[in-house]
């Protein structure tokens, strides 16, 4: 899934040049689970039948495997938990830090219509030697959705999003640099800044951590930027594959006057 070594400032700088003029990449090939067993693939719950009932899954099975369905269960459980079942479609809403698009399937069945997914190392490759732009593609199609290649810094869009995603970003350096990327990149502040900037009044942020010193340092972030933020403790829910915990943070923008 991509070099993930701790390599030294000046090697890390060559190899970020290099993937982001190598852009090309292989066509993708991947076998989705059309449809998943309750009980073999997926563990059967009260909770599963809810989200099935509640939410649009058909399309998953387009382009999920098996282990990102469970996933995209994980996230959709999240956000029906601690942000609420939308009465309507939300507007134009937001994932940052995307990857390869995985969660474009859960993102979309919450909120009603297609999102946005920005990813800055988006040419990371994988075995198959295609990109993570590629895979995210693919993921976004059935969802009317779109994968943006970039930094935040750089989204310059007359859009203001109603809801933000925003699962483990790099406040601490350690992953930044496990993932191969320049310390230039490491803009905490900056980031938190920004992605404030583009919620529409009105709008919600939601983030999510790994690990309690993460937590800590989000917290420190908020009190950073002057961001009022509320914190929703441990997120659990029984689909998470994921054996770190995570924390989450809910920032609701007000309404301008």
């Amino acid at each position: 899934m991509g070099l993930r070594q701790g390599l030294d400032e000046q090697s890390r700088e060559w190899a970020w040049r290099l993937r982001n003029r190598l852009t090309l990449s292989l066509p993708l090939w991947k076998r989705p689970l059309k449809q998943p067993v309750p009980g073999i693939d997926l563990p059967t719950s009260e909770r599963l039948a809810r989200l099935r009932r509640d939410y649009p899954l058909a399309r998953w099975g387009e382009v999920c495997s098996r282990a990102e369905w469970r996933e995209n269960l994980y996230i959709l459980d999240l956000l029906d938990r601690h942000l609420g079942r939308p009465a309507a479609p939300i507007g134009p809403c937001l994932d940052i830090g995307t990857k390869n698009g995985v969660h474009f399937p859960a993102l979309a069945s919450y909120s009603g219509q297609g999102w946005d997914g920005i990813e800055l190392d988006a040419y990371r490759r994988y075995r198959n030697l295609a990109s993570r732009r590629d895979h995210g593609r693919f993921m976004a199609r059935p969802f009317a959705s779109r994968y943006l290649s970039g930094s935040l810094l750089a989204l310059h869009t007359p859009t203001r999003y109603r809801l933000i995603t925003w699962f483990l970003p790099f406040i601490t350096e350690a992953p930044l640099a496990a993932w191969g990327l320049p310390r230039r990149f490491y803009q905490p502040v900056a980031l938190l800044t920004r992605a404030y900037e583009l919620l529409d009044a009105g709008g919600t942020l939601l983030i999510v951590n790994q690990g309690e010193w993460e937590r800590q340092v989000q917290e420190r972030l908020f009190t950073a930027t002057g961001i009022s933020a509320r914190d929703l403790g441990r997120m659990q829910s029984e689909f998470s594959p994921f054996r770190q915990p995570r924390y989450g943070w809910r920032v609701d923008k007000p309404t301008m006057n």
